[in-house]
């Protein structure tokens, strides 16, 4: 079964004269219990925000113990935790729960093209310590990450494929490379604009139409609680090795709805009350020296009349807007796009 849902629960099947892309998902088919559900992208509070990390600010403040139970309460039969260049929540809820048999190892990895900086997240899944090491000390470069990757036979993907997406580069050799490093793309993300899951869809469903192996995947990219397990990926399997596996196959389908944008909004407020919150525990901590809570303070001071001006809207604005004009430019020239891509690199060749 290869379904994407979305909010407008776009049919993930090639598509043909018998299928519509606006087909409704059958309710029986999600009603299967042989069907199992993973949130494949949301962190805890060990996603930390390196640019500020003397500071302390974090991108999530959500405890791990509260992101499997609300995960499992929503429905999800496994969890995981994919946090920016870090398994430290995973082991962490592991070391806490050593019995939990329906959580595995997730990591969302920040990597380079080093020629260009464009920076690309992969979300990896299935990971131990040791990958994780390797990993980390690979990922500066893309061109020895992914064939690291491929080596260990890792479940990986890529994660909002064009929200980092740098005009200035040639999309037709963005794309194609891409194509070709990723058998995996996460075609809807909770936290993205629904324009850009839907040209992440027509990409990648245009090139299944040509016969290439790709499977779609999605997850909420939860930072903070409420959104936890409200978009994900539904797939078979009666363990977490089957369930990855039925992924790898592509036996699987995202459902969900994207936030919207006031909830978005909404999320970087509360991620602001939530790092002031924790200014008292900081202070006390001997896990900081006394320039980092110098820090820390002169950064809980500042960010009271910031958030007072209206600058995190502001700049989620800016964000979300980039994403929209980014993928309505390659909407409005798909075609020439797809004509522009290296056939025999993504495409078998056309009798």
């Amino acid at each position: 079964m290869r379904i994407v849902g979305n909010t407008q629960r776009l049919n993930n099947r090639p598509v043909s004269a018998e299928t519509s892309s606006s087909q409704p998902i059958a309710p029986a088919a999600l009603d299967d219990p042989a069907l199992k559900r993973a949130d494949l992208h949301c962190h805890s509070r060990f996603s930390v925000f390196k640019y500020f990390r003397r500071a302390n600010t974090r991108d999530c403040y959500n405890p791990p113990e509260d992101v499997y139970r609300l995960a499992k309460e929503r429905g999800m039969s496994y969890v995981t935790l994919t946090d920016h260049d870090s398994i430290d929540g995973a082991l962490y809820l592991l070391n806490k729960h050593p019995d939990l048999n329906d959580f595995f190892i997730g990591e969302e990895v920040e990597t380079y093209f080093p020629e260009t900086g464009q920076r690309i997240h992969i979300g990896v899944w299935g990971l131990n310590e040791a990958q994780h090491r390797e990993i980390q000390r690979l990922r500066p470069n893309i061109r020895e990450l992914v064939p690291y990757l491929k080596s260990e036979r890792l479940l990986f993907g890529i994660n909002h494929l064009f929200q980092n997406y740098r005009m200035k580069n040639v999309a037709a050799r963005y794309i194609a490379e891409l194509l070709d490093m990723f058998d995996i793309f996460e075609v809807l993300n909770g936290a993205m604009a629904s324009f850009h899951n839907k040209m992440v869809h027509q990409l990648v469903t245009t090139v299944q139409g040509h016969g290439r192996h790709i499977s779609m995947v999605g997850g909420s990219d939860a930072h903070t609680l409420k959104h936890v397990g409200k978009v994900h990926t539904v797939s078979r399997g009666e363990t977490v090795t089957e369930f990855l596996d039925s992924i790898r196959r592509g036996d699987c389908f995202a459902w969900g709805s994207e936030m919207r944008f006031r909830e978005l909004v909404a999320d970087i407020y509360l991620l602001a009350i939530a790092y002031q919150s924790e200014a008292r525990s900081d202070f006390f901590s001997t896990d900081y020296n006394a320039v980092d809570k110098t820090m820390q303070v002169a950064a809980r001071l500042a960010l009271i009349p910031t958030a007072i001006s209206g600058l995190p809207a502001a700049i989620t604005s800016l964000n979300y807007l980039k994403q929209i004009v980014v993928t309505k430019g390659i909407s409005l020239r798909f075609a020439k796009l797809m004509d522009e891509i290296k056939v025999g690199l993504i495409l078998p060749p056309q009798g």
